[in-house]
């Protein structure tokens, strides 16, 4: 399913797989128990915001939902913009330690 933004920009709602060698026919990671529901997550929040979020506070928001760890999903994050699933940037953040950079992630425009 695809919801219309403009003729230009349609956004997929269902989470797509990311191209992985070890699983070759796909499945991966949607057919997972943990691992497909919190991708699942990840993208409705993204779909929805349609601009970037920061990796590691949807990470920290989604992944107690799901009994995983957020650095399982910072992982995740980091291999669907690797495979241009996502895209990605990097933005300064005021942290309790200080100014960091953190990666900000965003279903690419057009994607169908």
């Amino acid at each position: 399913m695809s919801v219309g933004y403009s003729m230009a920009m349609t956004v997929k709602t269902d989470a797509p797989d990311i191209p992985n060698p070890a699983w070759p026919n796909g499945g991966y990671p949607t057919k997972g128990k943990k691992l497909g529901p919190a991708w699942s997550a990840i993208w409705r929040k993204l779909n929805r915001a349609n601009d970037y979020l920061d990796g590691r506070e949807l990470a920290d928001d989604i992944a107690p939902k799901h009994d995983l760890m957020a650095s399982t999903l910072v992982a995740l994050l980091s291999r669907a913009a690797k495979a241009g699933v996502l895209e990605k940037e990097q933005r300064h953040v005021q942290s309790t330690r200080g100014l960091r950079r953190r990666t900000f992630y965003r279903i690419p425009p057009g994607t169908s």
